[in-house]
Parts: C-alpha cells; sequence; structure tokens
C-alpha cells in the first residue's frame, strides 16, 4: 500500500511539471492577440494622398535599439501604404524616394518622432496631395514566457502601437487620426494588426465628417 501511495504521489509530481502555462512579462501591456477590424467596402470618390514614413519614439528605441534599422522602418512603410491601398478610399501620388529616405534617416533612425504638422503640409504640397498622412510608433515591446514540460519560450508577445494622422493640405488642419495597439506572436503580425486598426478608426472618423 506505501509503495502504492509513492508511486502515485510521484505520478501527481511528473504530470504538474509537464503542465503547459503562461507567465506574463508586467511591460507588456495586454497578453491576448488582437483581433483586427473590418472596413465596409467602398465604391465612391477616391482622395488623393501622399504617405510619409512613420517615425519611432525616443522611448521604444531605448528600450529595443535594434528597431533603429532602416530595413525595420521601411518595412512599416510598406505595410501602411499596403493597409492604406486595400481600403480603396485613396489615390497615392507618387513617392519621392529622396523624401521618403530624408524622412526615414530625419524620424526614423533617429528616433525623433512624429514628422512635424508643418513639414508634413509642406511635404503634401511638393508631392501634389489634397491629403497628407504620417504618424509614429510610439509603442513596442516583447514579452512573456512560455513554460512547456522542461522547456520555456521567452519573448512570444510582441506588443505594437502606432498613431496615424491624416492631415488636409489646404487648411493645415488635423482632420483625423487613428491609434491602435495590438498584440501577436511576432513583430510582423503585431504591426500589421496595429496599423489596420490604427487605419480602421482613421477612416470611421473621416467618413463622419
Amino acid at each position: 500500500m506505501k509503495i502504492f501511495v509513492n508511486l502515485l504521489i510521484l505520478s501527481l509530481i511528473i504530470s504538474g511539471c509537464a503542465s503547459t502555462s503562461v507567465e506574463v512579462d508586467p511591460g507588456a501591456s495586454q497578453v491576448q492577440p488582437t483581433e483586427a477590424k473590418k472596413l465596409s467596402p467602398y465604391t465612391g470618390p477616391k482622395t488623393v494622398v501622399a504617405i510619409l514614413p512613420l517615425g519611432l519614439s525616443e522611448r521604444a528605441a531605448k528600450r529595443y535599439p535594434h528597431l533603429l534599422q532602416k530595413s525595420v522602418g521601411m518595412g512599416i512603410h510598406h505595410i501602411v501604404l499596403e493597409s492604406l491601398f486595400d481600403t480603396n478610399r485613396f489615390k497615392f501620388v507618387e513617392e519621392n524616394p529622396e523624401m521618403v529616405k530624408d524622412i526615414m534617416n530625419r524620424q526614423w533612425m533617429s528616433a525623433s518622432g512624429f514628422v512635424s504638422q508643418n513639414e508634413a503640409v509642406e511635404y503634401g504640397k511638393m508631392l501634389g496631395a489634397e491629403k497628407i498622412i504620417y504618424g509614429e510608433v510610439y509603442e513596442y515591446s516583447e514579452g512573456g514566457e512560455q513554460i512547456s514540460g522542461f522547456k520555456s519560450r521567452k519573448n512570444f508577445i510582441v506588443t505594437v502601437g502606432v498613431q496615424i494622422v491624416c492631415t488636409d493640405i489646404q487648411t493645415g488642419e488635423k482632420v483625423a487620426l487613428g491609434t491602435s495597439s495590438a498584440n501577436a506572436a511576432s513583430y510582423s503580425e503585431a504591426s500589421k494588426l496595429a496599423i489596420s486598426n490604427a487605419i480602421y478608426t482613421l477612416i470611421s472618423r473621416l467618413e463622419k465628417k
């Protein structure tokens, strides 16, 4: 009988070690994956816009200096372009490669955050747009530890926060903005979700005007 009890206790200990649990880094804002918001189909007139590369906040760059790579900033820029294109609500002016490079160097790679509103308007005039869209990646974090059996996996939750602004070229007025923070298993997935949901809010506000 004593042998049976000891075996039972041992089996409980082993099964406890093999269970899966999640411990979340307090630095991560949320732990649940973020759901994408969907805009209704659109077939109306399109606004002529210029898209500037997003800036990177100093706070995010200090915690995660690997974000300062140009390839990371360009990746975000392409996601913004693609997400806006998919809404079917805009016509895009032709990009000026030198302008994009200049903004990327001054706003992303130096972690200066937002391009100023006055600069954005001037860029929009130079490109012949009706409105200019720009913004900032203001939040980034990697957190969480997943324990399965005797193995663990760290930083399996990535959080990305963005704010996207639309400004009228003629009046210089900010006509709408969208802010979103998203959680996902990878940087690219979290970025796409955050940008997509920020654009959803931006367009929802534009359509109410």
